[in-house]
């Protein structure tokens, strides 16, 4: 007997892996790629990203030249998944900022405040690259009112609306290279008799660390 199953075995062996391969490969392919793993909704996501921004651009009012760096400290949060393959495919993230900037070129010195931005990313089976878009609006301080001889900026507390585009580079499992050009505007609403506004100009350079997810 034990000869007898030794000989079933040699025989039956070449037809279990394949039918093993097929039970194997389904949940596979069903799992989505690893680029999907980064944006699986309730995972949180941490962005550093760096760069400077130039004013005036010719939209709007002519004011004197206004130029900053910028530093933004972003977490974000994966609103929902992908879902099926279309040429828009992605997800939505909610973003809260720290955005600090100094002023190297201009009136003032600093522009610091929060934002709240909402971001889609263009997520695409097998992509490396994730692009994305986004826009928010958020409150700053600057000492740039102080100086009377301009009237972009008339107070101490202003306005920042703004729009991004920008491209993820995934890079590592948790990590990706980021690159972003935005537009960014800065006024009070007309609360202040000084509100021509500044409208700038520029470009973002960063990386991402992508948190698990915090809860199941």
């Amino acid at each position: 007997m034990k000869r007898l199953s030794l000989l079933f075995l040699l025989f039956a062996a070449p037809a279990i892996p394949s039918q093993a391969g097929v039970e194997m490969s389904a949940p596979a392919a069903l799992r989505p790629a690893l680029e999907d793993e980064r944006f699986i909704e309730d995972r949180i996501t941490f962005q550093v990203a760096s760069g400077a921004l130039f004013s005036p651009t010719g939209i709007g009012p002519d004011h004197p030249t206004f130029n900053y760096a910028q530093t933004n400290l972003r977490l974000g949060w994966m609103l929902n998944s992908p879902g099926q393959d279309h040429p828009l495919r992605g997800n939505f993230e909610a973003i809260v900022e720290l955005s600090a900037s100094g002023v190297f070129d201009g009136f003032g010195d600093v522009v610091i405040g929060p934002t709240a931005l909402v971001r889609y990313n263009f997520v695409q089976p097998n992509w490396i690259v994730v692009p994305y878009i986004q826009a928010g609006v958020g409150i700053v301080y600057t000492d740039a009112y102080q100086d009377r001889s301009q009237d972009a900026i008339g107070q101490a507390i202003e306005f920042t609306p703004q729009a991004s585009v920008g491209a993820r580079f995934l890079v590592a499992e948790d990590w990706s290279v980021d690159v972003e050009g935005m537009f960014h505007h800065i006024s009070n609403a007309s609360i202040s008799d000084r509100n021509d506004g500044v409208n700038a100009l520029g470009g973002l350079i960063g990386a991402t660390y992508y948190f698990d997810k915090l809860w199941e």
